[in-house]
């Protein structure tokens, strides 16, 4: 294969509506042709992919009325599929869980999720549910900040990550309703000024790791007799000066590496994780090619990663060793107006 496609998703600018795009990466010369979806939907920072299936919030203020749209992408114009109402304001996350047969969507400025039923294709059937985070604090001194809302297949769980409350919440799905259990929920607090951005898990749900955007702490997760505590905290950024701006973090394929990076530094940084222990051993740090590294995305193939750079409007493309996990930078740069989220498809 010589072509591999990708979207990717960011901020609109002014009258602008088009913040979707798709594109190829060939190859052979590592360049990227990129084309917009002509997708008119205000600031689709976020997005998920499946089945060919592209689900994409706007994020937007409750005043300006958030929505989910779920599209079907083929070689002709997308079909809109699913237009659905967010609660809340400023949905900054989606996810979809083909097994779960949900969609979940995290409201950075209410501190809500709401989660969706779908059909076995990934298109919404119905609204379920909203989680309304600022209801499990009682302290004045936090306001919630959903940040990521995250599904365990395994174990029919959700997840929720909320910044502004330093914590993670489980929420273990009731077959009998169909809902997350508010009532048998249980949270995970972390030290104050954390500020949890996204966490990730191991297939096998053993381990979970967890990027804190403000304090720029690498949490491990580790699960024992089937509930979920902090192993260790180390730095995600090693020997650098904090920027409270950690971004992404991702699973290499085989789960043997894990990256993170550093908006503020423009940092990509990997580490080496043991799949037994849960540790993970910092094995370098290199420049990201451009400013605010928001997102990245690896190849089914683990043989390519780019980088989304919000403030310099590139991405940037590198080739990935998949035995040792380096990366090496092609000096190809691709400008894109404010990109906030990429995938391969």
């Amino acid at each position: 294969m010589t072509e591999l496609s990708l979207i990717i998703s960011g901020y609109s600018h002014q009258d602008d509506q088009n913040g979707l795009y798709r594109a190829e990466l060939n190859t052979r010369t590592s360049k990227l042709n990129i084309e917009p979806l002509n997708i008119e939907l205000k600031h689709p920072s976020y997005f998920d992919y499946s089945n060919h299936q592209l689900s994409v919030v706007s994020e937007v203020l409750e005043t300006q009325a958030p929505v989910v749209c779920q599209y079907q992408l083929t070689n002709g114009a997308p079909l809109l599929l699913s237009k659905q109402p967010i609660c809340g304001s400023k949905p900054c996350y989606i996810e979809h869980s083909s097994t779960l047969q949900f969609i979940a969507t995290a409201q950075y400025g209410t501190g809500h999720v709401d989660i969706f039923s779908c059909n076995s294709l990934g298109t919404i059937e119905q609204y379920t549910q909203t989680i309304d985070s600022q209801s499990f604090t009682n302290s004045e001194e936090f306001e919630s900040h959903a940040h990521q809302a995250t599904f365990l297949p395994l174990s029919n769980t959700l997840v929720t990550v909320d910044l502004g409350c330093d914590s993670l919440r489980f929420f273990p799905l009731e077959p009998s309703t169909n809902t997350f259990s508010v009532a048998h929920s249980y949270n995970i607090a972390l030290a104050n000024e954390s500020g949890p951005r996204h966490a990730v898990f191991t297939k096998d749900e053993t381990f979970g790791l967890v990027l804190c955007e403000i304090s720029e702490q690498l949490i491990t997760l580790h699960k024992v007799q089937n509930k979920w505590q902090v192993l260790r905290s180390q730095s995600a950024l090693p020997n650098t000066e904090n920027g409270q701006a950690a971004g992404a973090i991702k699973f290499s394929p085989d789960e043997r590496f894990v990256y993170v990076t550093g908006r503020r530094q423009n940092l990509i940084a990997c580490f080496e994780f043991d799949g037994q222990s849960g540790e993970c051993a910092h094995q370098f740090s290199i420049n990201c090619g451009g400013e605010f590294a928001r997102d990245f995305a690896i190849s089914d193939d683990g043989n390519w990663l780019v980088i989304a750079n919000q403030l310099s409007n590139n991405l940037v493309v590198f080739k990935r060793d998949n035995q040792t996990g380096e990366l090496q930078d092609t000096n190809i740069r691709h400008n894109i107006p404010s990109p906030t989220c990429v995938k391969f498809i």
